[in-house]
């Protein structure tokens, strides 16, 4: 029997650039659904790095072994979860599954959502990009970087430098948070409307199930309303299922 109240849904298009050349989608996304919790990551291959659609796919497996790894510590310290913990053990589980690959032609951000078991959902960003809750009461909360005081094509990546105090963190609990939304820049880049966004989409795919979200939302992405936006588009859904009676 399936405990979790937690479902999840998501797709990633290669761009018009990428499919104009011929190459690789540089983005990742994967879920994770587990005894010991669920989460959602997705992550962008930095565009001029030879390996970065591998990074971006390392990036994913990445926060899935450091959210365990999470898990065990905290259930072993009786602890709440560690943040600073969570964000050096993705970095090294990263560097581990590069490996033998130079982590600088393997750059790429990620950005993930998980529950593992304090009862709150943790959010990261490292890089760009866009993550958003739903909350109980229906408002959103939304991080993503901060570019203001940079230039707005040069963002921060997984790397061997990479610190805790690069990354974008908040929290909520479980209870007060009904659906995430993590979406690379090239999806993030083009919302005029983030909250109206956020909501329309998780509202129009949740009640489908999860393989007939995943596709009508690739279809989505692929007829993107932004024709000159040619990056690679991703977007992932974790969400608490609405229980029903029958």
């Amino acid at each position: 029997m399936d405990v979790t109240p937690w479902k999840s849904f998501g797709a990633s298009v290669r761009g018009p650039g990428h499919i104009a050349e011929g190459l690789p989608n540089q983005d990742a996304w994967m879920p994770f659904h587990r005894a010991w919790g669920d989460g959602v990551v997705v992550s962008d291959g930095v565009g001029s790095k030879p390996f970065s659609n591998f990074g971006s796919n390392a990036a994913c497996l990445a926060v899935a072994c450091a959210a365990l790894a999470c898990r065990v510590q905290a259930d072993m310290s009786n602890a709440q979860i560690d943040r600073v913990f969570l964000f050096e053990k993705i970095k090294t589980h990263w560097l581990s599954i590069i490996g033998p690959l130079e982590p600088r032609d393997c750059s790429a951000t990620c950005l993930f959502a998980v529950r593992i078991g304090d009862g709150l959902i943790h959010f990261g960003i490292l890089g760009d990009g866009l993550a958003a809750a739903i909350k109980a009461d229906g408002s959103v909360m939304s991080l993503s970087e901060d570019k203001a005081h940079g230039f707005s094509n040069i963002t921060t990546a997984l790397s061997p430098n990479v610190s805790p105090k690069d990354w974008h963190y908040f929290s909520l609990p479980e209870e007060e948070c009904s659906a995430v939304l993590l979406c690379t820049d090239g999806v993030a880049d083009d919302l005029d409307n983030v909250e109206g966004f956020v909501t329309g989409f998780v509202d129009g795919y949740r009640s489908l199930a999860a393989l007939s979200a995943s596709r009508h939302a690739r279809e989505m992405l692929e007829k993107w309303p932004t024709p000159k936006h040619s990056d690679d588009k991703t977007l992932a859904c974790l969400f608490r299922e609405e229980s029903t009676d029958v």
